[in-house]
C-alpha cells in the first residue's frame, strides 16, 4: 500500500501543526464527508426514506454508489503511479471528476426511483457542486476538499438547522489544514468552501425547500 501516498508526504513538512493538519485532511476527503453525512441523513432524516428504502437498503446504495465507486479510478491511477491520492495535477482531474458525476446521477436516479427524497437530494447536489468544481478547476485548483465540505455542511445546515453548527469549525479546519500542508492557497481553500456552499443553497433551495 506504499504507493497510494498524498501529495504532501512528498513534501519536507516538520512540526505539530503538520501533524494536525494532516489528521484532519485525512479524515475529511469528500468521500468521507458523503460518507459521515449519508449516515446522519439515513438514520436521522426527518422526512423518513420514502416507502421502499429502509436504513440497510439506503446505505447498500449510498456507500458503493457516493463513497467507494467515485474514488475506484483514483486509487487505480495511484497504485500505478500516474497521480497521487490528492490529484494534484490540475490537468488530471477532470476525468476523475467526469466518473464521479456518472456515479452520483445514476444514485440519484435509483433514490428518485425510490422515492427516498432526502437522499436524492443529497445525491442532488452532489452531482452540482461536483460539476461546479470540475468547471472552476478549468482555471484555477480550487479545492475539493474545501467544497467537499462546504457543501455537504451546507446540506445538513438546511436540513437539521443551527444544530449542524460545528460544520462552520470544519471549513475552518480544513481551510487551515490544506494551506498549511501546501496543497492550496488560501484562496484556493476558501474558493473550495465558498464554491460547495454557494452550490449546495440553490440546489436544496429548489429540491428540498419548494419541493
Amino acid at each position: 500500500m506504499s504507493r497510494l501516498k498524498y501529495k504532501d508526504e512528498s513534501l519536507e513538512l516538520r512540526g505539530p501543526s503538520v501533524h494536525t493538519a494532516r489528521v484532519i485532511s485525512r479524515l475529511t476527503p469528500a468521500p468521507l464527508i458523503n460518507l459521515y453525512v449519508g449516515l446522519i441523513m439515513v438514520y436521522t432524516s426527518p422526512i423518513g426514506l420514502g416507502p421502499v428504502l429502509n436504513e440497510t437498503t439506503a446505505l447498500l446504495i449510498l456507500i458503493p454508489g457516493m463513497v467507494i465507486l467515485p474514488v475506484i479510478p483514483i486509487i487505480l491511477s495511484t497504485w500505478r503511479g500516474q497521480t497521487d491520492l490528492d490529484v494534484s495535477a490540475r490537468e488530471m482531474r477532470a476525468k476523475f471528476f467526469a466518473f464521479s458525476l456518472a456515479c452520483y446521477a445514476f444514485v440519484y436516479a435509483v433514490f428518485i426511483l425510490a422515492e427516498c427524497h432526502i437522499l436524492a437530494v443529497l445525491s442532488a447536489a452532489y452531482f452540482t457542486v461536483t460539476l461546479g468544481v470540475m468547471i472552476a478547476t478549468l482555471k484555477t485548483k480550487v479545492s475539493v476538499h474545501g467544497a467537499g465540505i462546504g457543501g455537504p455542511g451546507t446540506a445538513l445546515l438546511i436540513v437539521y438547522g443551527w444544530i449542524a453548527w460545528p460544520v462552520v469549525v470544519l471549513w475552518t479546519g480544513v481551510i487551515w489544514s490544506r494551506t498549511v500542508l501546501k496543497q492550496h492557497s488560501l484562496k484556493q481553500a476558501i474558493g473550495g468552501v465558498v464554491l460547495g456552499i454557494a452550490i449546495t443553497l440553490p440546489t436544496y433551495w429548489f429540491l428540498y425547500i419548494l419541493s
